[in-house]
């Protein structure tokens, strides 16, 4: 409950399932984009499009409960996951409990609904594989296979367990070729590995779905775009700027970063440093970029569970590493168990698990969108970039859109540059303006790009209120309203869809 207990809407929710919906209705994958003008036509790599149709699935029959049934489907398998690989450890089970909870509140912003939370999932489960292998010598590390193959048609982050399994047999490798082994035990997660890598090529897009990701990661310009992808410590700043509340996240995941090193510091001789370098190749992802905290934080986990009891144990219990027979058998309080209940059922009626609305987690232009309605007015919208999916949404097909959160497998560069100049009023940005078949700018009131609407001849507003303001071309029908422009005051909060 704590780790699902996020209940907001993210700005590509709209999109997912509208997407997810075409597919069902066409009964065939949208390859070329039809929502934009920027990019018409433009292939389309969409590397979410099964979680895509299930998220499509779950809301035509159950609505918004579907939603929240998925979502917290996927953050109870992960927390479930993360459990089983930390009771691989030999961790003593207060110390499994105290880094588990840590570990739920640190997921907790970023388990939305999104595709995401399915590598979040399927990474729990991967490094269960991987802890059972480095404590008992043995695993069913094949099942890796179809799970990554599964991965890679759920969510781009499948490269993320890639990454996780090539630094597994990696460091494995080194451990038995230094200590005389020869590479005998290291050979079979290497075959896995490769194996798994060529299952990423089961998708309907192939190496195209290779391209997207890479593309992601390679993308200059998403850092001055999409918050997700700025660096943590910039986004600790910025967080505690607008929310000193909200900076206990991060704090809980630098927590869990700090006491890995610390503690593995102390007890280097755990026996798991092939997944304490996993934990550093995350940890190191998190730093770079705000969305990988969760990876993190999984990554994590374990290595500080175990060495944590380590330090407890004392130095002739901490050297083995953990088996069976070395396990405590765990807790079996029903204090403990009523408590953990209660607990549970406020956090899910005081975070809206129950409920049967999904709030926004910011502004959207409901009220230029129903002016634009009742007008009958439609054409191509430049709107903010957070807001592209909620108008495809409610104003698709007869509007398009210049971008939306589809940036990395749809938009050439020139596109989300092009964007950026004009929202950020970088130079070049009155060049965007008449670069385009724009009918329509909407924005924030706050926004750099008002001021550059502001100084831009024939651009008319037509409708604001405290979080847009919409501008139509002054020569088009849609400005030919008499008098003043239509003011819609207080923008009401918004609620999925």
């Amino acid at each position: 409950m704590l780790a699902g207990a996020g209940q907001r809407a993210d700005p590509d929710l709209w999109g997912h399932i509208r997407f997810g919906q075409a597919v069902l209705s066409q009964h065939h994958l949208v390859l070329n984009d039809p929502y934009s003008y920027s990019a018409p036509g433009h292939r389309w790599l969409n590397h979410e499009w099964l979680t895509e149709i299930l998220m499509a699935l779950l809301y035509n029959h159950l609505g918004v409960a579907g939603l929240k049934l998925w979502k917290f489907g996927c953050a109870a398998a992960t927390v479930l996951l993360l459990a089983a690989g930390m009771a691989e450890t030999g961790a003593a089970p207060s110390v499994r409990l105290n880094t588990l909870t840590a570990a739920a509140v640190a997921l907790m912003p970023q388990m939305e609904f999104r595709p995401q939370v399915f590598t979040f999932c399927l990474l729990a489960a991967l490094l269960a594989l991987l802890g059972r292998d480095n404590y008992r010598g043995s695993s069913p590390l094949w099942i890796a296979v179809p799970l990554i193959a599964l991965w890679a048609n759920l969510h781009g982050g499948f490269i993320i367990g890639l990454a996780a399994l090539g630094v597994y047999a990696g460091v494995v490798a080194i451990q038995d070729l230094t200590a005389g082994k020869g590479i005998r035990r290291s050979a079979y997660p290497a075959i896995v590995t490769i194996s798994a890598a060529a299952a990423t090529l089961l998708t309907p897009y192939g190496l195209g779905t290779w391209e997207a990701v890479m593309h992601a990661l390679r993308n200059p310009l998403t850092r001055n775009i999409v918050t997700d992808w700025q660096p943590l410590l910039f986004a600790l700043g910025r967080q505690w700027s607008a929310d000193h509340l909200g900076v206990i996240y991060y704090l809980c995941v630098i927590g869990l970063i700090a006491a890995m090193a610390i503690t593995f510091a102390l007890t280097p001789g755990g026996h798991d440093l092939p997944l304490v370098a996993i934990a550093v190749v995350m940890s190191a992802a998190a730093f770079t970029a705000v969305r990988n905290m969760p990876l993190a934080v999984i990554a994590c986990a374990a290595p500080v569970a175990r060495h944590v009891s380590l330090i407890f144990a004392g130095p002739r219990k901490g050297r083995a590493p953990a088996t069976e027979d070395t396990k405590r058998a765990p807790d079996r309080s029903g204090v403990n168990q009523w408590l953990a209940a209660a607990l549970a059922v406020v956090v899910a009626v005081s975070s809206g698990v129950f409920s049967s609305r999904i709030k926004a987690e910011s502004d959207y232009p409901a009220g230029a969108v129903s002016f634009m309605r009742g007008h009958s007015l439609h054409g191509n919208v430049l709107g903010a970039f957070g807001w592209g999916e909620y108008l495809i949404w409610h104003m698709a097909p007869g509007s398009k859109v210049f971008i939306d959160g589809r940036y990395d497998t749809v938009f050439p560069l020139r596109v989300i540059r092009d964007y950026a100049l004009f929202y950020f009023d970088l130079p070049g940005a009155a060049q965007v303006l008449p670069g385009y078949p724009h009918d329509f700018v909407l924005i924030p009131p706050d926004s750099m790009a008002y001021g550059v609407m502001r100084r831009t001849p024939g651009w008319r507003i037509i409708y604001q209120d405290t979080n847009s303001v919409l501008f139509a071309r002054a020569d088009s029908p849609a400005a030919a309203f008499p008098g003043k422009a239509e003011t819609g005051g207080v923008a009401r909060q918004v609620y999925f869809p």
